[in-house]
């Protein structure tokens, strides 16, 4: 052999190791770049809507099942209970590519849930979801997540009994409705025709007792239907049925002339809060009077949706002194120029004194509201615990805030003319779950007692 092919063996010897270096290292980088794509170790995620700790006689369960890696491969859901497992639904996914990607990213299914049909047994179960990717890891088997809810099966319904109810109430009038549930309760609470009256512990009647406060509307014409409604944790229903003896309210009526120096004094104040108002003067006061009325009464409704489950007041509820100027339930007929243009129910008690005189609080409470309410004008609102509420308006000047726990008597405005008011005078109702009722019979100490303090 030749001097120049020795020379050139020793160059070809000499460059075999870089390339083979070259080749591990372009072999790693690929395998990095594989494993960059299809190889991270994040497991998927699962989450079930709501609280399934109690599964009753059907329950529509919702999941919903991510990876935001490499896409979700299977998901399998399951239900187990002494060592039976019944499948309520299996999914399985086609990988849509190696490089753009492996399964879809997020899932979510919902279905029907029935014990019985499946072979469940009352007792302790567990909901067990699996959910897998498409990682390469696990050997090439994905990332893994078990995803376990302990829960109990009950498909029994509680029992329940009335223990007090009112014997007599009328329309406008109030009541309080005591009854017993033979275990924890979800929901529950008084259905009188289409108003739910719902529920509050009563701890020193004993465990499992509670009270709710009725408030019957002022027109109610029968009762169609009277129940108390509790179901349990797992949304098994029970009813125990009322028995009371409804007094059919009479119908006072009342004539109201509107002028135009009334509208013209009073507009402009609307016109400030509600700049949409439009047409004759006439025309902006039926619409003050009936879709602003509307849209304030949706709101007293959402105020008193929620109230403190104690009782905060006690005793008589005050009443400002002056002379009464308008009653609870008034059918009010509005005239204009002797014709008439509009009629409404006074649900409330109208108390005039002198000018911007004090306005206390009628007991105990919480302000719960405190501004300016259309027809009512400045307003407050008092949640006094378990339903109860009173409303002060037409108020001069608010001096509460919201959150402020008052003492009876304690000073929440002043009289006035705001709102839809003629003159300046206080506007007070009582309202029971949201239902305006007769304010008389919370001044009456007498009946407080007797069918309120009593019982609860």
């Amino acid at each position: 052999m030749s001097f120049d092919q020795l020379e050139k063996v020793a160059k070809n010897r000499s460059v075999l190791p870089s390339l083979i270096l070259v080749g591990v290292g372009v072999l790693f980088l690929a395998l990095a770049a594989l494993f960059w794509l299809g190889g991270e170790w994040e497991k998927p995620q699962v989450v079930i809507n709501g609280d399934i700790s109690h599964l009753g006689l059907s329950r529509q369960i919702s999941l919903a099942v991510s990876d935001a890696g490499s896409g979700l491969r299977s998901v399998e859901v399951a239900m187990i209970q002494g060592g039976k497992k019944v499948v309520l639904l299996t999914r399985t996914y086609p990988r849509a590519g190696y490089l753009s990607g492996g399964g879809p990213k997020k899932i979510e299914e919902s279905f029907e849930l029935t014990p019985k049909a499946l072979g469940l047994k009352d007792g302790a179960a567990e909901l067990v979801v699996t959910a897998t990717d498409f990682s390469w890891w696990n050997w090439l088997r994905g990332n893994v997540t078990i995803h376990t809810s302990a829960l109990v099966v009950d498909t029994k319904p509680p029992t329940v009994s009335v223990t007090d109810s009112p014997q007599y109430i009328k329309g406008g009038g109030a009541g309080v409705v005591v009854y017993r549930v033979s275990e924890p309760v979800g929901r529950h609470g008084v259905l009188i025709n289409y108003n739910v009256y719902p529920g509050f512990p009563l701890p020193k009647r004993g465990e499992g007792v509670y009270g709710a406060c009725l408030g019957l509307p002022h027109d109610i014409a029968a009762l169609e239907k009277a129940f108390v409604v509790v179901a349990d944790k797992a949304g098994n229903e029970a009813k125990a049925p009322l028995i009371m003896n409804l007094h059919v309210r009479k119908v006072v009526s009342d004539k109201l002339t509107i002028s135009d120096g009334f509208l013209s004094a009073k507009l402009p104040e609307f016109a400030g809060h509600y700049p949409e108002l439009a047409g004759t003067p006439v025309e902006q006061y039926i619409k003050v009077n009936n879709d602003i009325r509307k849209d304030n009464y949706l709101k007293i409704q959402e105020v008193c949706a929620k109230f403190t489950p104690e009782r905060l007041w006690d005793g008589r509820f005050g009443r400002m002194e002056g002379s009464p100027k308008a009653g609870y339930a008034d059918h009010r007929t509005y005239l204009y120029n002797g014709e008439k243009i509009d009629e409404q129910v006074h649900l409330g008690v109208d108390i005039a004194s002198v000018q911007q005189a004090k306005v206390g609080a009628a007991n105990r409470g919480l302000v719960v509201f405190a501004e300016y309410l259309g027809i009512y004008g400045n307003t407050v609102i008092l949640d006094h615990g378990q339903g109860i509420f009173s409303l002060y308006s037409h108020l001069s000047r608010i001096e509460v805030s919201v959150g402020t726990m008052v003492e009876k008597d304690m000073t929440v405005g002043l009289t006035g003319t705001t709102g839809m008011a003629g003159g300046d005078h206080l506007h007070f109702s009582i309202l029971v779950n949201g239902v305006f009722v007769d304010p008389r019979e919370w001044w009456d100490e007498e009946w407080l007692k007797l069918h309120m303090l009593s019982v609860l």
